[in-house]
C-alpha cells in the first residue's frame, strides 16, 4: 500500500531548526546539532509513535532519497509497543551551511508490522497516517552521507594539470612571493615608490636607489634584487611618509609605518617565484613520528601534509588536495594521487592527521567529499528585480576558447562568454544574455548546452557548474556547485584548482593612471586543504602574505583607481577566513560559519535562497504553527497546535533499532543481532553462524528467517549509523568553537616562524588537528 505525501514530523523541524541559529551564542551549555535519535512523538489521546534513524539506502542526485525506518508504536494503555518497518522515498533540499537534508513528499513505499496479521497491519498503518504531522522530516547531512554505499558515490571528473608545482623547501621560517608573471610595476602618484601590482604583498622599488622594500607583517624588510638575500629595512625612506592619505590602497601599509624593528637573525628566508608554487617549512631536519599499522611516518615538525613511506623510502607531500612524491625533498617531485600507497588509507580515523583521508582514493571521506561536491546551492532570481553591468578597459575584446568555436572576455573582470551572435555573462551565480557585449543584461533561463563543454583549461571553466534548476515568467532558480568557486573531482577525490595557469591580463595606456591588471585563481601557492566540515578548502594565509594568500594577487578596479587585495577581497584571517571557499575572480565566496553564498551578496531584493528553511526556529503555514524548545542537557520538545489538535514530540531516553532489508525490526545484543518476535527478542546471528559450517547450510538459514545478506546489511547500517554520528557530533563541535582551527600550540617564534604572525604557520596552511 503507498500513501502518497505522507509527510514526516513537521514539529521536528523546528526542534530541529532551533540550535541552528548562533550554536557559540545561543548555546551555553554546548550541546549541538540536531536532536538524537530516536525520537518520540505523542497526542494528547495517549498515542505513540517512536522512530529510529532512517538507515539510507540511495540518495540519487542528492535529490531523490530512500530509506528504511524503523518504529514502534503504542496505542493508549498498551502494555507493549508494536514494532514495524516502513521503506520510504521522499525529494531532498540540503543546507550545507548547516550540514542538514529536509525530506519533503515524503511517502511511504512498504510496511511491515511482523507480528500483525495483514487486517491489524493495516488499521495501525491507518492510526499511524492520523497520529503523524503532515509535513517535513529532518536529518544530519553526516548520517545520511555515512549510509551511502560506495557504489552509489559518482562525480563528473575533470582533466587537470597533474604537473607539479615549484615546491620551496626551508629547514628556518620563511615566507613565499608569489608574482602572477613578470613585475607589473606601478608608479605611486607624485612619489619616488613603484609597487608590483601582480602580486598578494606589499612590494615596492625606490626608483632613486634601485632598491627594493617588502612588508612582513609590521616589519619591512629591503633587498638590491628581488631574489635577494632580504635584510631588516631599518628606517624606511621618507617616500612611504608621503604615500596618498585618503587612497584605501596604501591603509594597511600605513598603519604599519615606521616599521617594527628587528635584527637579521629575524629574518625569514624569502622565496620568490614568478609562478605558482608551494613551500615547505620544517623545523629544522624533519623530524619523523611512525603511524600506527601502516609503514608510513609523519613529519612532525612542519605545517604542511608531509610523509615518509619507509617501505619506499619516498616523502609525500599533499596540497591542494593533489598528491606529490620525491626520493628527497629538494626533488624532482612527481604526481602520486593516481598511484598511492595503500598504507594511505590505512591512517586511523583518529589520528591527528586523519584530515588527509579526503584526499586518499577510495576512502569513505573521499566519496563523501565527492558527493557534498555535487551537491547545488540554489537561489531563486525575480527577472524584473535584478540586473547587471560589466565594465570593459576600452572596447571589448575576446579571445577563442581553445577546442570551442566560443569567445570569452579578457578586458573585464566578469565572465562573458560569446556564443555565435550572443553574449552571456554569469555574475554571482547568476546567468544573463544579451544581444551586445555590453547589455543591457537580462536574467536568461536559456544557456547554450555548448557552454557546458568549457575545458577546464579556460579561466571561465568554472561558470560550468552554474545552472537552470527551474523557472517560470517572474523568476529564475539558478544554482551552483562546487566547481563555481574552484573545487573540482580529479582521480577519484575532490581538489582545489583545475592545475592549469591562466595569464593574467594586463594593460598601461594613457586613459588610466595605473596600469589595468586582472588576474586569475590558481591553484597552488594559497595554502590550500580540504575542509571536511564545510566541503569546500580552507586558505592558508602569512606563510603566503599578509592579505590571507588570495590567488590571483591584487584587482585593479579602473573606476576607481583602486586595488583590492586578499584582506579586501575575503576579511583578514580569523574564524571564518578558515571555512572559507573565495574565488577573486569571480567574487563568489562561500563561507559555512556565516552562511553566506554567491547569492547572499545580492541581498534580499529579487534573490530567494533556496535553503532559507533552516534559518528559523518557528515553523508556520495553513495548517499551525510549531515552536521548538531545548535542554542544556540535549532533551527536547515541540509544541504543535493546528486544525487536528495538539500533540507533543520528544527525544527520547535511549534505544537503537534498526529495520532490516527482510522487513523484520533488529536490535544488537551482547551476542549479535537480536529480532523481534511478539513481544520477545530472538538470538538470530549465531544461529546463522552456526549452521553455515554444515550441510545444507543455506537453506537452515533461510528457515531460521534471516540470511547472511541480512545481517550484512545490519552490520554496514550499524556502522554507518556510528561513522554519521561521530561525524554530526564533531561537527556540532567545531561550530560551537566558531568555526575556528585548533592551534597545535607546538611551535614557537616571530615573523616568518611558526606562531602565527606573517610567515608564521597558525595563519598560513596550517596543519588541521582535531
Amino acid at each position: 500500500m503507498r500513501i502518497t505525501k505522507l509527510a514526516l514530523l513537521l514539529a521536528i523541524l523546528a526542534a530541529l531548526v532551533a540550535p541552528l541559529s548562533s550554536a557559540a551564542e545561543e548555546n551555553p551549555e554546548g550541546w549541538s546539532g540536531e536532536m538524537a535519535w530516536p525520537r518520540e512523538y505523542s497526542n494528547e489521546a495517549g498515542a505513540k509513535l517512536t522512530m529510529y534513524q532512517p538507515q539510507v539506502t540511495s540518495w540519487e542526485g542528492a535529490k531523490q532519497l530512500e530509506a528504511r525506518v524503523a518504529i514502534a508504536f503504542s496505542a493508549p494503555g498498551a502494555e507493549a509497543p508494536s514494532l514495524g518497518t516502513f521503506e520510504i522515498g521522499a525529494d531532498t533540499v540540503v543546507d550545507l551551511d548547516t550540514r542538514l537534508v529536509k525530506m519533503t513528499s515524503v511517502e511511504i513505499i512498504k510496511h511491515r508490522f511482523p507480528s500483525l496479521d495483514d487486517a491489524m497491519s493495516q488499521k495501525l498503518l491507518a492510526k499511524l497516517e492520523e497520529l503523524m504531522p503532515k509535513d517535513e522530516l529532518i536529518i544530519d547531512l553526516d548520517r545520511v552521507l555515512a549510509n551511502l554505499e560506495r557504489a552509489e558515490v559518482q562525480g563528473k571528473p575533470v582533466k587537470t594539470n597533474t604537473e607539479p608545482p615549484k615546491i620551496f623547501v626551508s629547514q628556518k621560517p620563511a615566507v613565499l612571493v608569489i608574482l602572477d608573471g613578470k613585475p607589473i610595476w606601478a608608479k605611486v602618484k607624485d612619489n619616488d615608490l613603484e609597487y608590483a601590482v601582480n602580486t598578494n604583498w606589499d612590494l615596492f622599488q625606490l626608483a632613486s636607489s634601485s632598491t627594493f622594500y617588502l612588508r612582513n607583517e609590521d616589519a619591512w624588510l629591503k633587498a638590491s634584487k628581488l631574489t635577494g638575500p632580504w635584510s631588516p629595512a631599518g628606517k624606511l625612506p621618507k617616500a612611504f611618509k608621503k604615500l596618498p592619505k585618503d587612497n584605501p590602497n596604501w591603509k594597511d601599509v600605513k598603519e604599519s609605518l615606521p616599521g617594527e624593528k628587528i635584527d637579521a637573525s629575524q629574518v625569514p628566508s624569502v622565496k620568490m617565484s614568478e609562478a605558482p608554487a608551494e613551500l615547505i617549512v620544517t623545523v629544522g631536519r624533519p623530524k619523523l613520528e611512525e603511524i600506527e599499522g601502516t609503514e608510513l611516518l609523519a613529519v612532525v615538525n612542519t605545517e604542511s601534509d608531509l610523509f615518509l613511506h619507509g617501505k619506499e623510502s619516498r616523502y609525500y607531500y599533499l596540497v591542494s588536495g593533489r598528491w606529490f612524491r620525491a626520493d628527497g625533498l629538494g626533488g624532482p617531485w612527481q604526481f602520486a594521487s593516481h598511484d598511492l600507497p595503500e598504507d594511505f588509507a590505512k591512517i586511523p580515523s583518529d589520528h591527528p592527521l586523519a584530515d588527509v583521508r579526503a584526499s586518499v582514493p577510495g576512502t569513505p571521506e573521499a566519496q563523501e567529499a565527492v558527493l557534498l561536491a555535487q551537491i547545488p546551492k540554489t537561489a531563486a532570481v525575480e527577472r524584473s528585480k535584478v540586473t547587471a553591468e560589466v565594465s570593459y578597459v576600452g572596447e571589448p575584446e575576446f579571445k577563442q576558447i581553445e577546442g570551442t568555436t566560443m569567445y570569452y572576455a579578457t578586458n573585464t573582470q566578469s565572465d562573458v562568454i560569446r556564443v555565435g551572435d550572443m553574449y552571456y555573462l554569469c555574475y554571482q551565480g547568476v546567468w544573463f544574455a544579451a544581444a551586445s557585449a555590453s547589455g543591457p543584461w537580462e536574467v536568461t533561463e536559456s544557456v547554450p548546452d555548448t557552454i557546458y563543454t568549457i575545458p577546464a583549461t579556460s579561466p571561465v571553466h568554472h561558470t560550468t557548474y552554474v545552472s537552470v534548476y527551474d523557472y517560470n515568467p517572474y523568476s529564475v532558480t539558478f544554482g551552483y556547485t562546487s566547481g563555481y568557486w574552484g573545487v573540482y573531482m580529479s582521480y577519484g577525490c575532490m581538489v582545489y584548482g583545475t592545475g592549469w595557469y591562466y595569464n593574467p591580463y594586463y594593460y598601461y595606456g594613457p586613459h588610466y593612471g595605473y596600469p589595468v591588471y586582472y588576474g586569475y585563481p590558481y591553484s597552488y601557492g594559497v595554502g590550500a586543504y580540504y575542509n571536511h566540515y564545510t566541503g569546500t578548502y580552507g586558505r592558508g594565509a602569512s606563510l603566503y602574505g599578509p592579505y590571507g594568500g588570495v590567488a590571483g594577487g591584487a584587482r585593479f578596479n579602473p573606476s576607481t583607481g583602486t586595488y583590492s587585495r586578499g584582506a579586501v577581497a575575503h576579511g583578514p584571517y580569523n574564524a571564518g577566513g578558515w571555512a572559507e571557499a573565495y574565488n577573486p575572480r569571480t567574487g563568489t565566496y562561500a563561507q559555512t560559519r556565516q552562511g553566506a553564498n554567491a547569492y547572499s551578496s545580492w541581498g534580499t531584493t529579487g534573490i530567494q535562497r533556496g535553503n532559507d528553511w533552516a534559518r528559523t526556529a518557528r515553523y508556520s503555514d495553513s495548517r499551525g504553527t510549531a515552536a521548538g524548545v531545548r535542554t542544556s542537557r540535549g532533551g527536547g520538545a515541540v509544541a504543535l497546535r493546528g486544525d487536528q489538535g495538539g500533540a507533543t514530540v520528544g527525544r527520547t531516553a535511549g534505544g537503537d533499532l534498526y529495520a532490516g532489508k527482510d522487513g523484520n525490526v533488529y536490535r544488537r545484543g551482547d551476542n549479535g543481532w537480536q529480532r523481534r518476535e511478539g513481544n520477545d527478542w530472538k538470538s538470530t546471528e549465531r544461529t546463522a553462524e552456526r549452521t553455515r559450517d554444515r550441510s545444507g547450510a543455506a537453506d537452515r538459514a533461510r528457515s531460521s528467517g534471516i540470511d547472511r545478506s541480512t545481517i550484512d546489511q545490519l552490520n554496514r547500517d550499524r556502522s554507518s549509523r556510528t561513522r554519521g554520528a561521530q561525524r554530526s557530533g564533531q561537527y556540532g563541535s567545531w561550530q560551537s568553537s566558531g568555526g575556528s582551527r585548533p592551534s597545535r600550540g607546538s611551535f614557537g617564534g616571530r615573523s616568518g616562524g611558526y606562531s602565527g604572525r606573517s610567515g608564521g604557520f597558525s595563519g598560513g596552511g596550517a596543519r588541521r588537528r582535531r
